[in-house]
Order: C-alpha cells, then structure tokens, then sequence
C-alpha cells in the first residue's frame, strides 16, 4: 500500500512539473504586420485607398498574429459638458475628474485611454486578418492607433502592446 502511495505521489508530482513546460505558456508579445484601409468602390467591391473620404465608411484591417485586437481611430471626441469664458467666447471643459481630466461622452483618440468614454473599436476576426468599419463625421489628419494583445484580459500572461499606425489623412 505504501508503495503505490509512493508511485501515485511520485506521478502527480512528474505531470505537475511538466503542466508549466507548455510551449504556449510562453508566448512572446504580439505584434502587428500592418494596417490596411478599404472603402468600397463604385462597383460595390473593396478597394484598397490611401485617403478616407468623410462621411464615407472606412474598414481598417489590421494583419496580426494577437488574440486581441482593437482599433482607435482618433475621429471622435467630445468633451461630457463645456463651459464658455466671459472675456473671448473660448470655451473650456466643465466637468473634469480629481486627475483634472475632462469627463467624455465618448473618444476614440488613444490618448484619451484610461478615461471614462474613451474607447476603441471592437473588431472581428477573418482569414485575412482582423477588421473593423469607422466613418470620420470631419475632415482633417487623425492619430490611428492598434493595441493587441495575447491570452486575453484575466490571464498572468497579460502582454498588451500599442502600435501607432500612422496619420490617417480625412478629406
């Protein structure tokens, strides 16, 4: 009895150890290959473009290996209330938090990340790559920013890495 005691103790302890050796317990951080835009053309098809048109929507496919992936494109971002000023009419924010950060009704600038309304766009998955659609309201150059990560958001192995992908030029 002692002896299968021993065998049995000795066989957890061997599996056990070998449980941690798993390749993918070691992942290395995720990263991106590249960022494609596309809006669709006159025939109804996809066509690759260098220049979003506002108004227009815009599908940013973004090449990556991550579990994870989300999409700021920097287009929107309002300010929750905003106050004018008695000597100019400039207007300032209102409601700010204890950090001195104004309070958002909503932001997909990356800049904005970890303040309340600020968020990223959610995306899906196909063969070809991670996808999302935004439509710019304004005209001008915005920050577009990629944040991907591997094992997801409750896991020790937690890697969240941020990729600037550039300006994104709205006309």
């Amino acid at each position: 009895m002692k002896k299968l005691i021993y065998i049995i103790t000795l066989g957890v302890f061997v599996s056990l150890s070998l449980v941690s050796c798993l390749k993918e317990d070691t992942l290395p951080a995720p990263s991106v290959s590249e960022v494609q835009m596309y809006m669709t053309a006159k025939n109804g098809k996809d066509s690759l473009v260098t220049q979003a048109v506002k108004g227009k929507v815009v599908k940013f496919v973004v090449i990556t290996k991550a579990d994870i992936c989300s999409v700021w494109p920097g287009g929107s971002r309002e300010v929750m209330k905003k106050k004018k000023s008695l000597d100019g009419g400039i207007t300032y924010p209102d409601s700010i938090d204890m950090y001195n950060h104004p309070v958002l009704k909503v932001s997909d600038d990356y800049a904005d990340y970890g303040l309340v309304g600020a968020r990223g766009l959610k995306t899906s998955q196909t063969t070809g790559g991670w996808y999302c659609t935004y439509t710019y309201k304004t005209s001008g150059t915005f920050n577009l920013s990629v944040v991907v990560t591997n094992h997801g958001y409750d896991s020790p192995d937690y890697q969240q890495v941020v990729f600037d992908a550039g300006k994104v030029t709205v006309r």
